[in-house]
C-alpha cells in the first residue's frame, strides 16, 4: 500500500488465535470498490496496466523448463512486449526483446531449439545464443560479405533484465541495466523478506513433477484475487479438510509486492495429498514442517510452499476477460526417481483439481464485473485485508484513485 509502512500492525482474532493485519479496510462496510469495475472490463484500463503494472518493476516471465537444454528458445508476451526466452551454450538463460535488428520481424512464435543460432526468417540475418549478430548474407551488397565485428556488436539482440529463481524467469522491462549480477541483487533486494523467511529450502534441489495449462475467462487481477481469498475454501474446495483448518490461517504482509497468508498447521490439519510421504524440500526446521505459505510475488507469480512440495501459478494476461495461468508443482530432486512417480501423480492430481473448482468461479466474478453494482462491491475487514491490500497496489500504479 503506498502509504502504508511495512511490516504492517497485526492484531490477533480472540476465538482462533490467527492473525489479520491492519490493512485499507475499515471495519465498517464503505459500499465502494477500491478498484473500479472497468479496470477488469476495458479495453484501454487493460492496455494501461500492461505499462504500468508489467513493464514496470520485477514480473514472473516463464519456467526456467521452458528451456531447460542449450540452444532451447521459448517467445513469451510481457507487458505487450514480445520476448524470447534463451538458454546459451554457457549455461546461462538469457531474456531478448523477439525483433530482430534489421527490420523488427519477430525472430519465432514458437518454442524450438536451435543448433547455436537463431535465425530470422525475413533476411536470414542470425544471431548467437548471446544475441550478437552472427551473419547477415549481403550485407555490403557482394556475395561474399564478411560482418564487420563493430556492426555485429552494435547489431545484437537487444538483452532485457532478468534473472532466474526457483525455476522461475523472471524479467523487468523498466531496468536499463541488464548485467546478471546488477539484476541478481536488485531481485534479491527486492524479495529479502521472502528469500529470509525460505532460507531453509534449497530451491536449487527443485524437480519438476508436473505441469498444467489453464485458460481462464476471467481478468488477471481476479485470478490473483481467488489465490488471496482463503474465506472460499471451505464452500468451493471441501476436499482440503474440516472446516477449521481451512480458516486457520494467518495474513501476511511482508512487503507491498509480498502479501498473502500462512496456515501455521495446514500440513496436519488439511486432508492428505498423497498415500506416500515425499521427502522434505531441504533442512525444514521442525516448527516449519506443518506449515503452508502462499504469497502472491506482485504481479504475475502465485506461490504455494509446504515443507515438502511447491506451487506456482504463473499467468500471462492475454485480454480484459482472458488469462492464461501455468501451473507448476515442484518437489525435491530426491523425489524424482520411479519409486515416487506414483506420488508425484498423486500430488499433481490433488492440486489440479483445486484449481480447476476455481475456473467457474472466476467465470462469475468476470460476469458480475459488467453490473455497475461491482463499483459498490465491500471487502470485509475480518477476511479481506490483504485483497484490499493488493487492490490498493494495482489502483496505485494503475492510477485508479
Amino acid at each position: 500500500m503506498s502509504t502504508s509502512q511495512f511490516p504492517l500492525p497485526e492484531r490477533t482474532t480472540t476465538s482462533t488465535g490467527n492473525v489479520v493485519i491492519d490493512g485499507p479496510l475499515p471495519e465498517l462496510p464503505t459500499g465502494r470498490a477500491i478498484v473500479p469495475a472497468r479496470a477488469y472490463t476495458g479495453t484501454e484500463e487493460f492496455a494501461d496496466e500492461q505499462k504500468s503494472v508489467f513493464s514496470s518493476g520485477w514480473v514472473w516471465a516463464g519456467y526456467a523448463h521452458w528451456v531447460a537444454e542449450p540452444g532451447a528458445v521459448h517467445p513469451v508476451t510481457i507487458g505487450g512486449k514480445p520476448l524470447l526466452l534463451v538458454h546459451g551454450e554457457d549455461g546461462r538463460i538469457r531474456v531478448f526483446h523477439n525483433s530482430c535488428r534489421h527490420r523488427g520481424m519477430a525472430l519465432t512464435e514458437d518454442p524450438m531449439v536451435v543448433q547455436g543460432r537463431i535465425q530470422c526468417a525475413y533476411h536470414c540475418w542470425s544471431f548467437k545464443l548471446d544475441g550478437t549478430l552472427a551473419a547477415a548474407p549481403y550485407y555490403t551488397r557482394e556475395r561474399r560479405s564478411k560482418l564487420d565485428p563493430e556492426v555485429a556488436k552494435r547489431l545484437s539482440l537487444l538483452l532485457v533484465a532478468s534473472h532466474t529463481w526457483a525455476g522461475m524467469i523472471f524479467v523487468d522491462l523498466s531496468a536499463t541495466d541488464t548485467d546478471p549480477q546488477a539484476c541478481a541483487d536488485d531481485f534479491a533486494a527486492k524479495l529479502e523478506p521472502v528469500l529470509g523467511r525460505w532460507s531453509h529450502i534449497d530451491f536449487d534441489r527443485l524437480h519438476l513433477a508436473g505441469e498444467k495449462k489453464f485458460e481462464v475467462d476471467a481478468n488477471w487481477k481476479l485470478v490473483v484475487e481467488n489465490f488471496l481469498d482463503f474465506y472460499h475454501l471451505p464452500f468451493v474446495h471441501p476436499q482440503v479438510g474440516p472446516v477449521t483448518a481451512s480458516l486457520d490461517v494467518d495474513d501476511v504482509a511482508l512487503h507491498p509486492d509480498i502479501i498473502g497468508g500462512s496456515y501455521p498447521r495446514g500440513a496436519a490439519g488439511k486432508a492428505e495429498k498423497t498415500a506416500k510421504s515425499l521427502p522434505w524440500l531441504g533442512d525444514v526446521p521442525a516448527d516449519r514442517l506443518e506449515r503452508q505459505d502462499i504469497f502472491c510475488l506482485f504481479p504475475n507469480a502465485l506461490v504455494f510452499l509446504e515443507a515438502d512440495w511447491f506451487q506456482v501459478i504463473g499467468y500471462h494476461p492475454v485480454a480484459p476477460d482472458h488469462t492464461v495461468e501455468y501451473m507448476a508443482i515442484f518437489v525435491d530432486s530426491s523425489a524424482a526417481g520411479d519409486d515416487f512417480a506414483e506420488t508425484r501423480s498423486q500430488l499433481c492430481d490433488v492440486l489440479w483439481e483445486v484449481n480447476e473448482q476455481d475456473m467457474p468461479m472466476l467465470h462469475r466474478l468476470q460476469i458480475g464485473r459488467n453490473s455497475p453494482g461491482s463499483d459498490s462491491t465491500n471487502l470485509v475487514s475480518h477476511w479481506d485485508q490483504i485483497t484490499a491490500l493488493f487492490q490498493d497496489r494495482v489502483a496505485t500504479k494503475a492510477g485508479y484513485r
